[in-house]
């Protein structure tokens, strides 16, 4: 507290000091005047304590105002920090869950790209949603034309009674989203349950919950749903918005991939009809090739022995009486030579008919290869050229073996057939057996004129014959049927050549026990 009356006594001085003075005057002779002071300070100066009290008072105020913003003002940051720390958790976590959304459909739509059926495509799509959404079967219905496909897979077995609700369900949902009047008759179920399902886990027996989301056919045209994908829990609880928007995406990505599927499949179908149009058009054009192959052979082959027996015929018919009994046994003779080339070639070719129908029979029996093979010789030895031979060789003490006596005879005859018309005078013709290791090996060697390149690969074609046989007649059947023969036995036919030296054909047989 201020003491006022030192103040008052001096203010009373100062105002008697001013009163005594005298008045001054500036050049112009104006007289200046001082005025006494108030002589009441003592109001004003209570009046500035009472204004000091209030300022003090307001900027008390002011100063818990400014306290209770500054503490307001923290806490505002304090809450400011805690939502930016859990907004980015949230972002963090929704862009991660969104890249794993996107990731599971990449893999989904490159795995199911690759998928050339309706089973796999269907069972990648189940196995990614029991991945994203909590369920205990899933499954996906596909209509075609007046059937359908239900594919189902479950964490555990299916019961009798929730796989008959699953099934009803699904064909009621597809019947009203799309008009189709299904039944039990036409619904074809695809369990894609894996091995690994443990079969002592109690089945599930009902369905507490359920969704349903369409397979669009083509989601920017006609809209035409056809299929469903299904999820369904034995538990009543709702799936997340997550989990909805997942089972969109999913069933979008089938819609492309159904499509897709439907053209591939339509693609290669078309293909294979083609492909089958083709062959069919390839075999009529090789069967008309055979026809006129096989008409041109017969007729070249059959004209000249019968033009030999029309001669020696007609010979005999006119010059009987003239011709000794030799010169008749020798027309006679010819005209006997004529007509067996004929019936062999009958023969022939009924044979390989019998081959390509899949009409021949193999049934082996046991065989003294040996005795089978010295008989076969003693039997060409009247068919053979002038000063040729055949050299029979046996190699192996093992001659007993199983094998077809008939188609063996084919396949011997043919060779050594071959081996002498086409084998020059003089030569010689090396056959040889060798018996080894439950296996028989036959070697028939001739000196003639070989084989050329170009003919090599269709050596064993039916009326295909070497450019190079020149006169030599023959019908081009003899290979085809010995490697038909060695087939049935389960056996192996190759051969050596040089064009001017000769050729050498090698058949491999197994014993047949």
């Amino acid at each position: 507290m201020v003491n006022a009356k030192p103040v008052q006594e001096r203010l009373a001085e100062k105002a008697e000091v001013v009163t005594e003075q005298p008045a001054f005057t500036d050049s112009n002779q104006t007289v200046i005047t001082l005025e006494p002071l108030n002589p009441e300070p003592e109001l004003k100066v209570e009046q500035c304590k009472e204004q000091l009290r209030l300022v003090q008072q307001q900027l008390k105020l002011e100063r818990a105002k400014s306290q209770r913003l500054q503490t307001a003002l923290q806490e505002t940051q304090q809450e400011f920090r805690t939502l930016k720390t859990e907004f980015n958790q949230q972002l963090e976590e929704k862009v991660s869950q969104r890249t794993l959304e996107l990731q599971l459909l990449h893999n989904l739509s490159q795995r199911i790209g690759y998928t050339l059926n309706y089973e796999e495509l269907f069972r990648s799509m189940l196995e990614n949603l029991h991945l994203v959404v909590p369920c205990d079967v899933t499954g996906g219905i596909l209509l075609e034309d007046r059937n359908c496909n239900l594919f189902l897979k479950t964490n555990r077995t299916l019961s009798p009674s929730a796989q008959a609700e699953i099934q009803q369900l699904l064909l009621e949902s597809i019947a009203k989203v799309n008009g189709s009047n299904l039944t039990h008759e036409l619904l074809c179920l695809h369990q894609l349950n894996s091995d690994s399902t443990e079969p002592t886990q109690l089945p599930i027996e009902q369905i507490g919950s359920y969704f349903l989301v369409p397979i669009i056919a083509n989601p920017d045209q006609d809209k035409k749903i056809v299929g469903l994908l299904f999820v369904g829990t034995e538990r009543e609880e709702m799936l997340t918005e997550d989990h909805l928007r997942l089972l969109y995406a999913i069933a979008n990505q089938a819609s492309i991939s159904v499509q897709q599927l439907r053209l591939l499949l339509a693609a290669q179908q078309s293909q294979l009809e083609n492909e089958k149009f083709r062959q069919a058009l390839d075999k009529e054009r090789e069967l008309n090739e055979l026809k006129s192959r096989v008409i041109r052979t017969i007729a070249h082959e059959y004209r000249t022995p019968l033009t030999i027996i029309s001669l020696a015929a007609e010979s005999l018919k006119k010059q009987y009486s003239r011709l000794n009994n030799e010169q008749r046994l020798n027309f006679l003779q010819k005209i006997r030579n004529a007509t067996q080339h004929l019936a062999n070639l009958v023969d022939d070719v009924l044979l390989m008919n019998q081959v390509e129908g899949g009409e021949m029979e193999f049934n082996p029996c046991k065989l003294d290869l040996a005795v089978f093979c010295r008989q076969l010789v003693n039997d060409f030895q009247i068919l053979v050229n002038q000063g040729q031979s055949i050299l029979f060789i046996h190699q192996g003490s093992e001659v007993d073996a199983y094998l077809d006596k008939k188609l063996l005879r084919h396949i011997l005859t043919n060779l050594l057939s071959n081996a002498i018309k086409y084998s020059s005078e003089g030569s010689t013709v090396l056959f040889q057996l060798t018996c080894r290791q439950n296996e028989a090996i036959f070697r028939v060697q001739d000196h003639g004129v070989g084989i050329p390149p170009e003919d090599r690969s269709r050596l064993f074609e039916s009326f295909h014959r070497a450019s190079n046989v020149a006169t030599v007649p023959g019908t081009g059947l003899g290979l085809a049927i010995a490697k038909n023969c060695v087939d049935l036995h389960r056996g192996e036919i190759s051969f050596e050549t040089a064009v001017g030296v000769g050729t050498t054909f090698i058949v491999k047989l197994p014993f047949t026990r």
